[in-house]
């Protein structure tokens, strides 16, 4: 009885923690990350090479076995993922992070991790080029939760507007 017990207890452990990591999205100590793995056949000096090539960052160097660099403003294409539930801070901003990518050669992939992610005002939310941590909008400070509304349609929008960022052709 207690091992059905204790076995209930981890099962329903384990889907909480699952949902707080749900599509990609991490919170660790009151800060939201992003982390995607993607699959390839590339080198490692080939992603690394087209990563440093691409128009996706405003600032991008190497340093050691990492890409580090700051995103270009991008913004949700209401379009691909719809408006219904999506708050307006989402729809009326950019949004800019913090990357670093890694390579794995025995996993043949390569890792990009996001973080310090912020809106970045067009001036009809937030003023024209005010950055605002996704964490003050998305966050329960203090307690290492996300606020509900992130769970229902944001942390979606920004997977499907994110992901395919950092797919190589």
């Amino acid at each position: 009885m207690k091992q059905l017990f204790l076995s209930l207890c981890l099962l329903v452990a384990a889907s909480m923690f699952a949902q707080a990591e749900d599509q990609n999205f991490y919170l660790n100590d009151d800060k939201i990350s992003w982390q995607k793995a993607y699959a390839t056949e590339k080198s490692k000096e080939e992603v690394y090479q087209y990563f440093e090539n691409s128009d996706i960052f405003q600032k991008v160097k190497q340093e050691g076995n990492l890409i580090i660099g700051r995103l270009n403003y991008y913004s949700v294409d209401v379009k691909k993922v719809g408006i219904v539930g999506v708050p307006q801070i989402v729809q009326k901003t950019d949004f800019t992070a913090n990357v670093s990518i890694s390579y794995r050669p025995e996993e043949k992939d390569y890792v990009v991790s996001l973080s310090d992610l912020v809106f970045v005002g067009r001036g009809d939310f937030l003023k024209k080029k005010e950055e605002k941590p996704l964490e003050e909008q998305f966050v329960r400070t203090g307690y290492n939760e996300y606020r509900p509304g992130f769970l229902k349609r944001p942390k979606e929008v920004y997977n499907t507007t994110i992901s395919p960022i950092f797919e190589m052709p």
